[in-house]
C-alpha cells in the first residue's frame, strides 16, 4: 500500500486556525491519516492515504498555508510495512 509523506517547513507562523480547520476536514474525509510537529525545530509531518501522488499533491496546495505562502512542502510516496501499527504512550 503507498502512502504519501508531506513534509511541512515554516515560512510564517499566521493562519494556524484556518490550516488546523483544514487539516480536520482531511482527517474527517480519511484522507489525512495522522499529522506531527516536529521535535526541537519548526516544521512537521503530515500522512495521506490518496489514490495517487498527484490526489495528495492538489490537496495540500488547497491547505491556507500552502494558498498563502507561510510553508513550503515535499511529498514522499512511502511503500508501508505490512506489519500492524503498535502506538504506545
Amino acid at each position: 500500500m503507498l502512502l504519501y509523506l508531506v513534509k511541512y517547513t515554516l515560512k510564517g507562523a499566521h493562519l494556524k486556525p484556518i490550516h488546523v480547520d483544514y487539516l480536520k476536514k482531511l482527517y474527517d474525509e480519511g484522507t489525512l491519516l495522522t499529522a506531527g510537529l516536529f521535535i526541537g525545530k519548526v516544521g512537521g509531518y503530515l500522512l495521506f492515504r490518496t489514490e495517487s501522488y498527484e490526489e495528495t499533491q492538489a490537496l495540500i496546495e488547497k491547505d491556507p498555508y500552502i494558498v498563502n505562502g507561510v510553508r513550503d512542502f515535499e511529498i514522499e510516496s512511502w511503500d508501508v510495512s505490512p506489519f500492524p501499527l503498535k502506538v504506545t504512550e
